[in-house]
């Protein structure tokens, strides 16, 4: 995912260089995707999206006490009490958002960048 829609590296002045090779790699290999898209994504192991290096298209989550993850591009979505909402977030643009179903945990994006670029 990450090659085909990366985020915006070429000009970034606080990435570690690690990833700006990743993706200078992988940017002769396939022509990037600038959207606008948030695409989502799934193997049955991990589910996540990723939000195009532009950011036209909204992309929301929230996390609940009992474990259930949504993501839209709207909100109200679904109706739950707001007391049982734990955690909430914007995806930004060029970012991951990844969810571990085995492990039940969000892997968040700096951890998911750092793991690629230094393999």
């Amino acid at each position: 995912m990450l090659m085909m829609i990366p985020e915006a590296w070429e000009n970034h002045s606080t990435m570690p260089q690690e990833l700006k090779d990743f993706y200078s790699y992988h940017s002769t290999l396939m022509e990037p995707w600038d959207g606008p898209a948030c695409v989502t994504f799934t193997d049955g192991k991990q589910v996540g999206a990723v939000l195009d290096r532009n950011g036209l298209r909204p992309s929301r989550f929230w996390v609940t006490s009992d474990g259930l993850v949504i993501l839209s591009s709207e909100v109200g979505v679904l109706d739950f009490p707001p007391e049982k909402i734990v955690r909430k977030g914007r995806l930004q643009p060029g970012k991951m958002f990844l969810v571990d179903i085995e492990e039940g945990r969000i892997i968040e994006d700096d951890e998911i960048k750092k793991t690629l670029a230094d393999s």
